[in-house]
């Protein structure tokens, strides 16, 4: 772990620890900590999606929803669809920023200390000898400069309405094949 590491991830530490997880949240020193991760240096991105599959259903009584034949809290749901929304958004805001369609970039959603976070994944795949099989068609710091440093999801159900605030961090990993 090098000095900077050690420094972040004990400051996110003490601030927890003294009563401001608030302000440690705010800041995300859990993504700053994290080696695997940086933070998109882009400009924060919103996006508001309507669900409209037949499959979800808001039930009024409860206010609860069922989908596919499961029932949960409202906002155990739209956290969890929020999340899967800004994952899936995540690349497009890349891609028109960058102005260009970007291949070999994934994206998701990983759990750190103050929550989740959505994730930019540049991965470089290499054959048995250790040749390059693939790699994206950007660079990471590329990346790095588009990917906005937060996104913001509304997720909209029958009027129903749920707003989350995600970091965004890139990823950079090489993977070796067997």
């Amino acid at each position: 772990m090098n000095r900077r590491t050690f420094l972040i991830a004990g400051g996110g530490t003490a601030v927890a620890l003294g009563g401001g997880t608030a302000v440690a949240s705010a800041t995300r020193a859990d993504v700053l900590a994290n080696s695997e991760l940086t933070r998109g240096k882009g400009e924060a991105e919103t996006v508001e999606k309507t669900i409209t599959r037949e499959s979800v259903e808001y039930l009024e009584s409860t206010t609860q929803v069922r989908e596919d034949g499961h029932t949960e809290s409202f906002s155990r749901w739209a956290r969890r669809e929020s999340a899967t929304i800004g994952a899936r958004e995540v690349i497009l805001v890349v891609e028109n920023r960058l102005n260009n369609s970007i291949e070999g970039v994934g994206s998701g959603v990983r759990s750190l200390i103050f929550g989740p976070v959505i994730t930019v994944d540049h991965t470089v795949t290499h054959d048995r000898d250790s040749s390059i099989a693939s790699e994206p068609n950007v660079t990471p710091e590329q990346l790095i400069s588009v990917a906005p440093g937060t996104i913001t999801v509304t997720v909209i159900l029958d009027e129903h309405t749920f707003t989350k605030e995600f970091p965004v961090g890139v990823g950079h990993s090489q993977l070796y094949m067997n």
